[in-house]
Formats: C-alpha cells, structure tokens, sequence
C-alpha cells in the first residue's frame, strides 16, 4: 500500500532529505546574467547564464537558499549603507520614535521601535528596530530625522538593488524552464516596484540566557521568530559575518503557512552566517513558491542570539524585499501545472495575497500560547 505524500512518516523522510541538502548553502556566480548578452538581450541564453540557472533551480527546489556573488553592488556601496544605518540607529541621546517617521501597516514606511514586530506569533516580540524605505518614484518617504546623507546613500543602494532584483527575475525564468517567449514571467510584475521595500535591521545589543535567547525555548524572545517571508525574492546583505541566521527548509504545500512547518524548537537548523564583501543571501518568498506551483520552496528562517558574546554585539542586516506590483495576479505558469491536475493554490492578486496573509498573522498574535514552549 503506498503512502499519501502528506503522511507523516514521508514528510518526516522529505524533511531529512531537505536539510541534508541545505547543509551547505550553495555560492553562485551571477555576472553571466549582469552583462547584455544572451536571455538579457533577447537572444538564446548564454552557457553562462543556463548553468547559473541550474543552480538556481537546485537550491530553490531543495530549500530557497543561496549565496550570490556579483549582483552589481560594489562592497564600497554595501559599506556606506551599513554605515548610514549605523549613524541613523546608534544615534546618543536621540529618541527615534518622536525624531523619526513612526512605521504604519498602511505605508510600510519608517521606524520600527524595539519590539514592535512580531514575526513568530507564537513567541515574544523581536528584539531588533528597522526603518523601512520604498520607491521614491512611487512613494514620498518621510526621511526626518534621520542623519546627513542617509536618503542619498539608500537611493543609490535601491536603484542597484533593483537592477540585480529585475535581472534575477528573468534568471528564475530561465531556471524554471519557461518558454523563452515568457524569461520576462516575473521581471514584467515589477515594472515600478511599488510593493517593493528595504529595510535596515538593527539588533541592540541584549541579554543572552542559554535555552532560551538562543532559539531551544519555541517561546521566548529572540532577535526574529521564525517566519517565510511574503514576497518572491528577498535580497539579504549582512554586516560582516552578522552570526544568527538560521534556516530550515519547508514543504511542499507550505506556501501559506506563517512561519513555515518546523516548530521553533525543533532541530535542524542550519546557520547562514554572512559572507562578507558584496555577497548577498538570497532566498525565495512564500508567494515565489505558490507562484511556481511548489516546484519551489520558501524556508523558515530565524535569527537568534547564538552566545554570550554576540549577544554583547550590535548586529545589522539589510534586506531587500521584491513583491510584484500592485494589480499583479498571481497565477501558476500553465508549464508548472501537470496535465490534467489542478493547481496547488487558487488565483489571487498580489493586494489580496498580502491581506490574507495579514489577516493570518493577527489570527495567531491572538491565539493562546503555551507557557514555556510551543
């Protein structure tokens, strides 16, 4: 008798098969798609760019996973935006939350204080600050407040952020196998980035209490809960080597799942520790992997305060975050649905996406939580 795809026993067996692969987060070269030759220009893809969308394929189907080198960001650049962060977060004798633009749900620009985000329901609120910027073609961002030369230096790391995010769309195309007539499927949903943001992630230095701060409690505070990201693609730049970023692969049909089939206490994450110079962490969104009918995931992924002495540390992250534009229908490619079965989730703009999955979120902050653990 054969087994359903969803018992236990092969979710257990898929799991382990997906964290062995994720035991080493694979590092691709992305300059064969950041030159205009080849799929970039209209014409066959190079030799280049088809094996850089192998490897795409092959973390992104195992676990979201990866390290891109050479996205056109100079280290310089990646530099001065940590160092910007730095002057707008460590700032003595200064209180961002009347100096600053407070965050709101409506926007999705501006401060965020300590502890105003919760990205694991089920556990306290994190322990970091953000200050969220948007397009300024399409949207006014209320820079008071922050220091000299804060807005330049964010306009110049979007606009290459951007650059790369356009570029790697068009790579996930070609790595899925589209139809060469459909390379720009993804690049076309983003042709202003109004949904679109980046987003500085500051963690203050803090306690560290082993078994709790470290991730092993699934309900104490750590410095991000567990959690997919919403969008397609996120764009991670770390501050050095930044430890505490952990991943863990989810499921197949976990898309709409908040902080993704691992429970927050169990074993098995992996650590993603930044690179350094201009290497980025970029990972698949749970919308990426509704999109492509899960023949990609969305992994969980957490930071936690790992020891003693990071928890002494500042640490900053930067993460650019790509969401189709608004009016964007998200829809599976009809090549990614087998002949004769349906698709795996129902069609949806990307407005209704997001409230839904806002909607969930509320739905599990005002659930009850177990004392001492998940």
């Amino acid at each position: 008798k054969y087994l359903h795809w969803q018992h236990p026993i092969i979710l257990g067996r898929v799991s382990r098969i997906a964290t062995a692969a994720m035991a080493s987060i694979p590092t691709i070269d992305f300059s064969p798609f950041m030159v205009d030759e080849g799929c970039m220009v209209g014409d066959s893809p190079t030799t280049g760019q088809r094996k850089v969308a192998g490897q795409i394929n092959c973390a992104m189907s195992a676990h979201g996973f990866l390290y891109v080198d050479h996205l056109g960001i100079e280290e310089a650049e990646i530099v001065a935006a940590f160092d910007a962060g730095r002057a707008l977060f460590e700032r003595q004798s200064c209180d961002k939350s009347s100096a600053l633009a407070l965050w709101t749900p409506q926007t999705n620009m501006g401060y965020v204080p300590l502890m105003g985000e919760h990205a694991n329901p089920t556990r306290s609120p994190d322990l970091h600050e953000a200050f969220v910027i948007k397009s300024r073609r399409c949207f006014e961002n209320d820079f008071r407040g922050t220091p000299a030369g804060f807005e330049e230096t964010t306009s110049i790391f979007w606009d290459k952020a951007e650059k790369a995010a356009r570029r790697f769309q068009i790579a996930c195309a070609l790595a899925l196998d589209l139809p060469a007539s459909d390379l720009d499927f993804f690049a076309r949903t983003t042709p202003r980035f109004n949904m679109a943001s980046l987003k500085y992630n500051y963690y203050p230095p803090c306690d560290f209490e082993a078994g709790s701060s470290d991730g092993e409690c699934g309900s104490a505070a750590i410095r991000i809960g567990e959690h997919t990201d919403f969008g397609i693609l996120t764009f991670l730049f770390l501050d050095g080597a930044a430890p505490g970023l952990q991943v863990r692969p989810s499921l197949e049909g976990d898309a709409l799942n908040i902080v993704g089939s691992s429970a927050a206490s169990e074993k098995g994450w992996t650590e993603a520790p930044g690179r350094g110079g201009a290497t980025a962490i970029v990972n698949s969104g749970s919308m990426l992997a509704q999109w492509t009918n899960d023949h990609w995931r969305a992994s969980s992924h957490r930071v936690v305060v790992p020891n003693a002495g990071e928890a002494a540390r500042s640490r900053y992250s930067l993460p650019f975050f790509v969401t189709p534009d608004v009016g964007t229908v998200i829809s599976a490619h009809p090549s990614l649905v087998p002949v004769g079965e349906q698709p795996h989730y129902p069609t949806i703009t990307s407005e209704e996406y997001f409230k839904n999955r806002i909607e969930a979120l509320e739905i599990q902050k005002k659930a009850p939580r177990a004392i001492g653990g998940v």
